[in-house]
């Protein structure tokens, strides 16, 4: 069985022994936003993903007509993955939730869905972004399932031609010459990653070096899977961490090893982490 199914089998069985109602139309999806939270989106949150450009509280139409539930109520929705660990957390727990991520202080503000200028007609769209101490930011792309569905990008493809309009290096004039080299090399088709989305964090590095200096950091947060599409994955980050993370303040850590370690801290359960070992790790419970 490929990772996916897995997966998706897994999310199904823990909707059905929890009495999670899915959608009439659809199995992969809960009938309502809330079925797929361990609690109701916070304000703040609420408000950023409405505000959004992913469109993930909004149904939408097929070519046919149907009605297709919004993205956010899919059981492997990176959204709904994202907001179970990212929101509604105590200021008490952030000390825990930032040791988890690596980082060094407790953030002092949690964004969902972070529109940040590229200096191109488009945003870059980040997942979560967390304020740190000393005007410090922590750019977060999260990944559930995605990456288990690999693109193939032929030369030209990987960034639309705005990127390189003109001549100019987008990355180089921030700071940035190494991404400017990779970005070069995966345009030109030198260089291909199927599975990481590589191009997209090359845009939302570019998109933070332009609004804060050198004052950021980039998380690629990932559900990790134990097979050979999963080392496939993991291999793709080390080799992006290996070509420019040193220059983004890069680092990819799975949503399992977080999950250790707050589970190791052992403060402050408030049923999150049960509801996540139950949901998405159930065999490290």
């Amino acid at each position: 069985m490929s990772g996916l199914k897995a997966i998706c089998e897994a999310q199904r069985e823990w909707a059905a022994a929890n009495g999670v109602g899915l959608d009439d139309g659809y199995a992969d999806y809960v009938r309502s936003l809330e079925l797929n939270l361990w609690r109701p989106l916070s304000a703040p949150a609420l408000a950023a993903f409405r505000a959004g450009g992913g469109g993930e509280l909004s149904d939408r139409r097929s070519r046919s007509g149907k009605l297709i539930p919004a993205k956010i109520r899919a059981l492997r929705s990176s959204a709904a993955l994202a907001a179970n660990l990212f929101d509604n957390w105590p200021e008490g727990g952030l000390v825990d939730l930032g040791r988890a991520m690596g980082l060094h202080g407790k953030p002092s503000s949690i964004a969902f869905e972070a529109q940040v200028p590229t200096g191109l007609e488009r945003c870059a769209n980040l997942d979560v972004i967390l304020a740190m101490p000393g005007d410090q930011v922590v750019g977060v792309e999260s990944k559930f399932t995605e990456w288990l569905s690999p693109k193939e990008v032929g030369p030209g493809d990987a960034f639309r031609p705005a990127y390189f309009e003109g001549g100019r290096g987008r990355w180089e004039e921030v700071g940035l010459p190494r991404a400017q080299a990779l970005a070069a090399d995966m345009q030109e088709g030198r260089i291909a990653f199927r599975r990481c989305g590589a191009a997209q964090l090359l845009k939302h590095a570019l998109a933070l070096a332009r609004n804060h200096g050198d004052r950021w950091h980039l998380r690629y947060i990932y559900y990790d899977w134990p097979n050979a599409e999963g080392q496939e994955h993991r291999d793709e980050v080390f080799r992006f961490a290996d070509l420019v993370g040193e220059e983004l303040h890069f680092e990819a850590l799975s949503y399992q090893t977080v999950f250790e370690r707050l589970r190791a801290a052992g403060k402050g359960e408030d049923g999150r982490l049960t509801y996540l070992g139950e949901r998405y790790f159930p065999t490290r419970c």
